[in-house]
């Protein structure tokens, strides 16, 4: 526990409460939201509590004792805490103040280090405080009193009246007296001691007398407090510098393998696809769709493509004001796709300075190798890994220096990868850990994370995705990233690397076998099927991802290094070990656990880093060993698994086991693998693998899951009912991929009947993804409307998705394409018609990543408009913030005319883009359209012109901040006028005419129901203008906006004049004074009722009663901004 010191020590009283109130008033008002965060609120509560006084305070405080000797602590240890971060500055500048600081913090902090090497209650009570310290009973009853239930406390407070009858005012002064005593010294100040006391004695002269000595040691005790504090900061520095060198060179040897040396062969680097996570983060469906609109209506801010090197600078943009979301990076991502890999990556980037060059320490935390059950402290699960190795050995006043220097440094990196490793059934539940508590591994983990521990260091985790949603939003970064795999062509890049003279007839037999070729997108899944095509496999029958997994164990432990008579009976152990893994959260295991399942040295010399490789083929691993033993990939363990259930599992434990698998979810890739095994080709290498395989037992076993599927497809059917649709699509995906694993269409036909015929579909799809669900309606044509689609593809997905949807005639809805490999958007048109609104919001890459297939996009989606009927159109189509430029438009030509909506803001079109949209506006084959959006961008006034002469086809054109001058406004103006229509809305706003312009638009508002004009640099001239526009007006104007011009209270003055003819009048930031507001109400008084009013939230707190009267009387809805 960090003591209070100073006057914060004097503020605490005897309880939890009274010590949160007084410790809350010496927090600086602007880090109070950051210190209740740390606490444990939620952002959501934390403005909530801010308001209501400190009385109060624990009010709101949810299932927390107002007496919880934890809050103490934790209020102690803040208050300490920033007072040493806040006030040291200040503090250094007078010598005196130096001192006095550094005195308070190094007697806080000895006296900690030493109460917690006795931190046996009995024994420091009878024996530290009666026997060597003497103090009385009377001395502790009250501070036995005050602090019932706090032992740390205690144990502070009795040292502290010890040392004032001691007469100690320092560490040296108390040190000394300790020694006497014969009790233990924390190394640290035991040194720093010993070097301060040697000094003043060598200065002492030799004839002065013992008593002269200990006057002049004892006056030069406080002039010593500067170089002891001298050498402590060196000490810890080099401390610091040392642990740090060793931490590194190890991590340089964990991730320093390169792909060449793994498979044996030389690999160029292949990208992984990188976005940012559009999936559900809270499961509420109606807030995400909510968020993509946002996003694709106002563009992406974050420009350019998210790489290793821009990731932490992204997230900080994102964090927005939450403090400890700034350095907060999410990695999600199925099982096999790279996220162990990126980690690597990212640690080997940071560790040669390319990325975060300043970082002190880096810490590489892998959860599956951390033993869940033992409790540890933040010391341990920090340096574990140097721990074991023997490679780091400090006493505890060394630990509690080195983790007071990472507590506080602003450079530390902790990276946690595979957090889905561990069970997070209590994610809500994990309570603040202090940073010298021993507690769960998973606890400090989660403290971790939510800023409570570490809160300065930047942080990166990794998690397959359905873990990752179901933790609280409080343990997960704001910014959170999907790995996607390996786009099409890095796919072929990496094939090319790993076969050799061979790609040509491996590529082909991937072409031929569409579904392996398409789960090929996972890297991990790309290289077994490599490996078994290049060993000859794939040559007969369909292949699946389970056959090959089986055929490549097969061709393991039959090779020439593995003995396979001492092999192919461990296989089963092998299978015993990988269940006792999943059972309890392991996947290393230590050489007496392979022991304990009898696998022999003779086996594991056999599997245990050995590579599978030939002349052809690269090399593969099954298990690996590093001090421990562990499965390669998680894959392999997940494979083995399944192996024991289907093999060797009693036909009773294997139908309870793998209900409440397939019910939970828990155990996605297990479960596949069990299907896949079950069919019959794949059963029968299976059953080679070990002599005591139950094959009798299969087909009930086969029947089983059949029995599964039909019960989970009946319960996902009645959760579409209930939901209207709303449901968990993911779910029906992994479905779909375990009945197409088992290939049997006896088991599949029966579910087809239970296949949802409405569904909405969100987040990332693999290709195999839509084959597998393509397949299944296949099977009785079962038809398909899509509500609502909402998708990032990965690989091939979005080709096979338009394939799939042309052959059944699928109806969509609302179609959001999120992201797309770029070699992909030139499907985009095969969807259009089947779609009524169409969103393309592909902002994850940058203008330069996907140019060369822009055009390719735009001639796609002109192709897919000209295969829609002249009698139907698109309802919506958006291009928003996508880069296609003059070209682009040009491109798409007359499709426009089968889009009612299109939104073309911020494309990069010019003046030359503009004329080329106007001429294909003016064809005769052009049908009307309901809106069309362009704004953002620079298509100047002869754009505008050329667009507004086909406005009578429109009800509503949007060109705010288009480069329109007042040079331009004639020619708009005639256009209008020209068109002999009455036009909805015409929305102008932030183009600089200013009242030239204004005074020409004036003209035509006899045709304009609705008008924004915001930012346009319009004054009381202007203004005066429309007025006069408005008086000649034979209808009144639904819609004025002439919000952020200075047309002052002159212009305020003209406009309540013409009240009557305006219906929703927005007038913020015009310049108005509490003289206009009262002419505006005088104009009010006598005019009819206006619908909408909006004005300058600053004019109300004083303006006059009368005139808010009438404004309230006189104004339907009236808004203060």
């Amino acid at each position: 526990m960090a003591c209070l010191s100073g006057s914060s020590q004097d503020s605490v009283k005897n309880s939890s409460r009274h010590a949160f109130h007084k410790a809350w008033k010496n927090i600086n008002i602007g880090l109070r939201p950051q210190f209740l965060r740390k606490l444990g609120f939620a952002d959501s509560d934390v403005d909530k509590l801010l308001k209501n006084n400190d009385l109060d305070m624990f009010q709101f405080w949810k299932g927390v004792d107002e007496n919880d000797p934890e809050i103490y602590q934790l209020v102690q240890h803040e208050v300490y805490s920033q007072k040493r971060n806040e006030k040291v500055d200040q503090l250094l500048k007078a010598n005196k103040a130096r001192k006095s600081f550094r005195k308070n913090r190094d007697i806080s902090w000895f006296i900690y280090g030493f109460c917690r090497f006795y931190s046996d209650e009995s024994f420091w009570k009878d024996t530290i405080i009666r026997q060597k310290f003497q103090l009385q009973d009377s001395q502790l009853t009250e501070i036995e009193s005050d602090y019932k239930g706090n032992f740390a406390e205690r144990q502070y407070r009795m040292m502290m009246i010890w040392m004032k009858a001691n007469k100690l005012n320092n560490v040296r002064q108390t040190t000394r007296k300790l020694e006497k005593l014969n009790l233990h010294i924390p190394k640290t100040f035991s040194s720093l001691s010993e070097a301060a006391s040697s000094s003043a004695e060598n200065r002492c002269n030799e004839h002065d007398s013992p008593e002269s000595k200990r006057r002049k040691i004892e006056t030069e005790d406080s002039d010593s407090e500067s170089s002891v504090d001298s050498v402590q900061e060196n000490e810890v520095s080099k401390l610091v510098t040392t642990t740090a060198k060793k931490l590194h060179q190890h991590l340089k040897t964990v991730v320093d393998e390169k792909c060449g040396r793994e498979y044996g062969r030389a690999v160029e680097p292949v990208d992984l696809v990188l976005v940012k996570y559009t999936g559900q983060k809270d499961r509420d469906p109606e807030k995400q769709r909510e968020k993509l609109a946002r996003v694709v209506d106002k563009g992406n801010e974050l420009k350019g493509d998210i790489t290793v090197e821009n990731m932490f600078e992204r997230a900080k943009i994102e964090a927005g004001d939450i403090e400890k979301d700034k350095k907060s990076i999410g990695v999600v991502g199925a099982v096999g796709v790279g996220k162990s890999t990126l980690t690597k990556v990212i640690v080997q980037k940071i560790l040669d300075k390319k990325i975060l060059s300043n970082a002190s320490f880096v810490f590489f935390i892998t959860v599956g190798t951390i033993d869940l059950k033992r409790e540890t402290d933040l010391f341990e699960l920090l340096f574990s890994s140097l721990i074991a190795k023997g490679s780091l050995s400090l006493d505890e006043a060394e630990k509690r220096e080195l983790i007071s220097f990472i507590l506080q440094d602003r450079n530390t990196v902790v990276i946690i990868d595979g957090l889905d490793e561990a069970k997070t059934e209590n994610l809500h539940s994990y309570p603040h850990v202090l940073p010298f508590n021993k507690s769960k591994p998973m606890a400090v983990l989660y403290n971790i994370l939510n800023g409570k521990l570490l809160e300065n260091a930047y942080k990166l985790v990794t998690s397959r995705i359905t873990q990752f949603i179901d933790a609280s939003p409080e343990y997960r970064p704001k910014f959170v990233l999907e790995i996607l795999g390996l786009a099409p062509s890095e796919q072929q890049k990496l094939a090319r690397c790993l076969c050799g003279e061979q790609f040509d007839r491996v590529w082909k037999t991937l072409l031929d076998n569409p579904l392996l070729l398409e789960c090929c997108v996972v890297p991990v899944n790309m290289l077994m099927s490599l490996n078994f095509l290049l060993g000859g496999g794939g040559t007969s029958g369909t292949i699946t991802l389970t056959g090959v997994y089986i055929a490549m164990l097969n061709r393991y432990i039959r090779s020439k290094h593995c003995p396979f008579e001492t092999c192919i009976d461990v296989v089963k152990k092998l299978c015993e070990l990988g269940f006792y893994g999943w059972l309890n959260n392991k996947s290393f295991f230590s050489d007496k656990e392979l022991e304990q399942f009898g696998i022999p040295l003779a086996t594991q010399q056999a599997f245990v880093d050995t590579a599978l490789k030939s002349e052809n083929i690269f090399a593969i691993r099954i298990l690996q060993q590093d001090k421990v033993s562990y499965f390669v990939h998680r894959s392999w363990q997940e494979l083995f698994v399944a192996l024991r259930l289907v093999l060797f599992m009693p036909l009773y434990e294997f139908k309870s086991f793998l209900k409440n698998a397939f019910e939970s979810g828990d155990l996605e890739n297990v479960v596949k693998f069990c299907f896949g095994i079950c069919k019959g080709s794949v059963f029968e290498k299976a059953s080679q693998l070990s002599p005591a395989a139950q094959v009798d037992k299969i087909e009930e076993k086969k029947k089983f899951l059949g029995l599964l599927a039909e019960s989970k497809a009946d319960k996902l059917s009645d959760n579409v009912t209930e939901s209207n649709g709303e449901h968990d699509m993911q779910q029906w995906f992994h479905l779909f991929a375990c009945l197409n694993e088992l290939g049997s269409d006896d088991i599949s036909l029966p579910l087809t009947e239970l296949l949802p015929t409405v569904a909405d579909i969100e987040g990332s799809v693999f290709s195999s993804d839509i084959t597998n669900m393509a397949s299944l309606y296949k099977l009785n044509n079962t038809t398909l409307q899509l509500k609502e689609v909402n998708l990032s593809f990965v690989g091939n997905a979005l080709q096979s998705f338009g394939k799939f949807v042309q052959e059944h005639n699928i109806k969509i809805k609302d179609f959001l394409l999120y992201h797309c490999p770029d070699e992909q958007l030139q499907f985009v048109g095969s969807i259009l018609p089947h779609v009524e609104v169409c969103k393309i919001g592909i902002f994850c890459g940058s203008a330069e990543s996907i140019k060369k297939n822009l055009l390719k996009l735009a001639k796609s989606v002109k192709d897919g408009l000209g295969k829609i009927a002249s009698s139907n159109q698109v309802k919506e189509l958006w291009f928003n913030h996508i880069p296609l430029k003059d070209e682009g438009v040009s491109i798409l030509g007359s499709g426009v005319g089968e889009v009612a909506n299109l939104y073309m803001r911020g494309i990069g079109m010019t003046s030359v883009g503009a004329v080329k949209l106007g001429e294909h506006l003016e064809m005769e084959t052009t049908q009307s359209m309901d809106n069309l959006r362009i704004s953002d961008n620079e298509i100047g006034d002869i754009g505008a012109c050329a667009v507004t002469k086909s406005i009578h086809k429109m009800k509503k054109l949007e060109m705010a901040k288009c480069g329109i001058t007042s040079k331009g406004m004639p020619g708009i103006t005639q256009n209008i006028l020209n068109s002999q229509t009455m036009i909805p809305f015409l929305d102008l706003s932030r183009n600089k005419f200013g009242d030239d312009g204004t005074q020409e638009l004036a003209k035509c508002l006899c045709l304009v129901k609705g008008l924004d004009v915001r930012k346009c640099d319009i004054t009381s001239t202007g203004a005066g203008a429309l007025c006069d526009g408005l008086s000649n007006a034979p209808t009144p104007m639904q819609f004025l906006d002439l919000s952020e011009n200075n047309v002052g209270d002159v212009g305020i003055k003209k406009i309540s004049k013409v009240l009557s003819k305006v219906r929703r009048l927005y007038i913020r930031g015009c310049g108005m004074t509490l003289t206009g507001l009262s002419v505006l109400a005088e104009g009010l008084s006598t005019a009819k009722r206006l619908e909408e009013l909006d004005l300058d939230r600053s004019l109300q707190n004083f303006a006059d009663a009368n005139d808010l009267k009438i404004l309230e009387l006189k104004v339907k809805v009236l808004k203060w901004f």
